[in-house]
């Protein structure tokens, strides 16, 4: 492969927010991932695209990464209602909290990750919607993706791709 000199973050497309201007990283993102241990939402509804994926793994105990528009307008998937729903000190305040200030409610959950591959819950059912996915962590899934890599790999299945 031929190399321009860029990044392969350059390459790719890919901005980062590391100057504080979250507004124009995510200015006509498809895919936005936060990962982040901010007080106030880095990502906010209006900044995103129709048809934008958020993937958000960030966690503050007292803050959030994403704002209660984004959390009301997309289709919410999780790896699990049980971890990302469960009281302080776990769970996730970017949807406990629209949850405790009446914006959703807990069945705004639309799907864990399971049913979405197991097929059980549809996914996007339209290329403008948004759609989220937040993150707590599993550890036995975590666990389970490292047994797919390596499976993976061990067949010589996939292609991994290297991001500068």
């Amino acid at each position: 492969m031929a190399r321009s000199g860029r990044s392969g973050r350059e390459e790719a497309g890919c901005r980062s927010a590391r100057d504080g201007d979250c507004a124009g990283a995510l200015d006509g993102a498809d895919i936005v991932a936060a990962a982040t241990h901010s007080l106030e939402p880095v990502v906010r509804r209006a900044w995103l695209a129709p048809g934008t994926h958020v993937a958000s793994v960030g966690f503050n105990p007292a803050g959030r990464e994403l704002d209660d528009a984004t959390i009301a307008d997309a289709l919410v998937c999780v790896e699990s209602r049980r971890a990302v729903l469960a009281p302080f000190p776990a769970g996730s305040n970017d949807l406990l909290m629209p949850i405790r200030d009446g914006v959703i409610t807990a069945g705004h959950v639309h799907a864990e990750l399971g049913e979405l591959v197991a097929g059980t819950r549809p996914g996007r059912t339209s290329p403008n919607q948004l759609t989220v996915y937040k993150s707590v962590g599993v550890a036995v899934q975590d666990a389970a993706a490292v047994l797919v890599v390596a499976a993976a790999r061990e067949r010589s299945i996939g292609d991994e791709i290297t991001l500068g």
